[in-house]
């Protein structure tokens, strides 16, 4: 299953393009797929958030190709521009988005390439209001077990 959700979404991104096809890869469907599991997921922040078992963090693999990277970039963005747009009302939504990103540095720790990716969902966060703490409890908690 988890493979024919990835394939659909690398066949919808080579369709997109017109460009190479894209390589099948081994990203959770949560994470190189739509942003819908990824939220689901999100919401047990700030306890340990996983994709297909796995933390976010390993979405980010240490030899990804550029198409991985783009699959999980527009994964992650949707969901950090989902997140960040109810961040300034919801706080639950700031630990989320803070979830997010801090295991997205985690994982980036592997891949330099997806530096861009960290400092793009980091974007995200300039709608927090009042809600910066909750923003930085979900940011700890990324980071430590994302």
């Amino acid at each position: 299953m988890r493979r024919l959700a990835v394939i659909g979404a690398a066949v919808a991104v080579a369709g997109c393009g017109g460009g190479p096809s894209i390589a099948v890869t081994d990203l959770p469907p949560e994470c190189a797929g739509d942003s819908a599991g990824l939220l689901k997921a999100l919401e047990r922040a700030p306890r340990q958030v996983l994709v297909d078992g796995e933390p976010i963090s390993h979405c980010l693999l240490a030899g990804a190709s550029a198409a991985e990277v783009q699959l999980l970039g527009t994964s992650l963005v949707t969901a950090a521009q989902q997140l960040g747009g109810r961040a300034a009302g919801d706080a639950h939504a700031a630990v989320e988005l803070g979830y997010l990103i801090g295991a997205a540095r985690r994982g980036s720790r592997r891949n330099g390439v997806t530096a861009e990716l960290v400092r793009r969902l980091e974007a995200e966060t300039g709608a927090l209001g009042s809600h910066r703490a909750a923003y930085a409890r979900g940011l700890r908690a990324g980071s430590a077990t994302g």
